[in-house]
């Protein structure tokens, strides 16, 4: 293979491996002072594990601060297991400011009414919460917080 060949293989690889993210996040819970959103968009399968995104945003701010955390989070989805992997903490410019991931945490089982077991009816059981949807946390942030 000559370098041109080789050259255009590599570009096509890296178009191939970084597709544009599409986001949807979904509002399925607030309290008093933050709004928990799902990124339908990020459910992926891995094996037997399905994984989604999670942001938790303050209802409170200023305009054009997008501080907010992302978690993800796996599920076993028939075994009725759960475990958190990571959090990023987003500053108030809107990019990772901090990542704290959680490697090797154990699976814990999904107890009736609690936040995991509504996370899990979004991941493995396709549950969606009513529009308004959001494309990005910026956008809901942009909106007023509603």
């Amino acid at each position: 293979m000559d370098m041109r060949s080789m050259l255009v293989a590599a570009l096509a690889g890296l178009t191939a491996a970084s597709p544009a993210a599409a986001e949807t996040w979904n509002a399925y819970s607030r309290s008093t002072n933050n709004v928990f959103m799902a990124d339908v968009d990020s459910i992926a399968v891995n094996g037997a594990a399905t994984s989604i995104r999670i942001a938790m945003v303050p209802l409170r701010g200023e305009a054009g601060d997008y501080s907010h955390t992302i978690e993800t989070y796996e599920f076993e989805c028939g075994r009725n297991r759960w475990r958190a992997t990571g959090t990023i903490e987003m500053g108030p410019d809107g990019t990772e400011a901090e990542r704290f991931p959680e490697e090797g945490a154990e699976w814990t089982p999904v107890r009736a009414n609690t936040m995991p077991e509504y996370l899990k009816q979004i991941a493995c059981d396709g549950a969606r919460a009513n529009p308004p949807t959001w494309p990005t946390v910026r956008a809901f942030v942009d909106a007023g917080r509603p």
